[in-house]
């Protein structure tokens, strides 16, 4: 249940955001309900969030998701069997592979990258940072073959901080 309402996150927080929030270049920027966030989708409809939410859930109900996380979407269901893949994040044309869990819906593939041991906060962060300063961006896989490219334009604002959730 509450994998499912993560994914539905990005295209609720798309909306949410007003008109003044959002930056001339596509990255959309923001909070809602205690999670910071910058995204965009590009004109196929693939969509890059970047994720730090706080730990404010009332006490008693189910608690959302905490802590950074990066979500990567596409608007078609690939035929994919591995609950988790390395999804490559080219900047530059500098290549840097991060594991990402697999999530198949109907007409969608979802990835969703959370700090573990095979790829840190820390590395993230480093990552985020490349994007902030980076030129061009593509997110892909290898198998089946996926590239999507997406605007770095208005990264360096939006990406800013992104990630110091615990400190706002």
């Amino acid at each position: 249940m509450i994998r499912a309402a993560l994914l539905v996150l990005p295209a609720l927080l798309s909306i949410a955001v007003p008109a003044s929030a959002q930056e001339a270049e596509g990255w959309g920027t923001g909070v809602h309900m205690g999670t910071a966030y910058a995204g965009l989708t590009n004109a196929d409809g693939a969509h890059l969030g970047v994720y730090c939410a706080d730990d404010i859930a009332p006490q008693g109900s189910q608690a959302g998701r905490t802590g950074a996380y990066v979500l990567f979407s596409l608007p078609r269901k690939l035929a994919l069997e591995a609950k988790s893949v390395p999804v490559t994040f080219t900047v530059d044309g500098k290549a840097t592979a991060v594991p990402m869990a697999v999530t198949l819906e109907e007409v969608a593939t979802s990835f969703d990258w959370g700090p573990s041991k095979a790829f840190t906060t820390d590395q993230m962060k480093a990552l985020v940072e490349t994007l902030r300063r980076g030129k061009t961006l593509t997110v892909g896989l290898a198998e089946p073959a996926v590239t999507e490219p997406f605007t770095l334009a208005g990264s360096g604002t939006a990406l800013e901080n992104i990630f110091d959730c615990a400190k706002r």
